[in-house]
């Protein structure tokens, strides 16, 4: 009997060995890692970014945006009517618009305009460039410095058959002089209108009346 009661003993300590085992090796393996410091932050993706500041008022912001973008449907609020090449002309008009009931202000604008022809003669040295313009004025050339290179015009000529003479007569002294389209600076006045609902006709049918003028839509300033 006490060899069954040893036994029994050894059998349960066996079945109790074989369990312990068996719990330990069901837990999972890993490593514990150390503790981040506070100041680090973790890396975010964009995906994850928008979808924490996403909102449904955002969202709703977001489309209406994407759909009609700022100023899109802001109407400009000024016109401009002109151009006018004159003051005087300007002021007709701008007594016209008075009866009209618009109320306007001018506008000066300026646009470069090829006036003629100009002959000149290339950049050289301030000295050459000087001996030039005295030789050159012996010969009755009218001459003058333009620019800040030394360059020498020898005229601006509305006729291009005038400005060749001149090219010729300075090719006859051995120089070597060009043409060019000479520009002037041309002001042109317009008169700018708060715009109205109703005034759209009214300018349309001095546009009509005046087939030089025309019609712009421009920002108030």
């Amino acid at each position: 009997m006490r060899y069954v009661i040893y036994l029994l003993v050894a059998i349960n300590c066996a079945y109790f060995t074989w369990q312990f085992f068996l719990n330990v090796s069901d837990e999972p393996t890993g490593h514990s890692l150390p503790a981040l410091p506070f100041d680090v932050r973790r890396l975010v993706t964009i995906e994850e970014k928008d979808a924490r500041q996403s909102t449904p008022e955002t969202r709703k912001i977001e489309g209406l945006t994407a759909t009609q973008p700022p100023g899109a449907i802001l109407p400009l609020p000024c016109q401009a009517l002109g151009p006018f090449l004159a003051e005087s002309e300007l002021k007709k008009f701008e007594k016209r618009l008075d009866c009209l009931g618009l109320t306007a202000r001018s506008q000066t604008r300026y646009q470069r305009e090829q006036v003629g022809y100009t002959v000149l003669l290339s950049p050289i040295g301030y000295e050459e460039a000087l001996q030039i313009k005295r030789r050159l004025e012996k010969e009755n050339i009218t001459t003058s410095f333009i620019g800040v290179n030394n360059v020498l015009s020898l005229g601006v000529f509305r006729d291009k058959s005038r400005a060749e003479k001149t090219l010729a007569r300075a090719q006859a002294l051995g120089l070597d002089p060009r043409i060019e389209p000479g520009y002037a600076k041309r002001s042109m006045y317009w008169l700018i209108i708060e715009r109205r609902d109703d005034q759209d006709e009214d300018l349309t049918g001095l546009t009509r009346k005046y087939p030089g003028l025309q019609i712009e839509d421009i920002a108030c300033q």
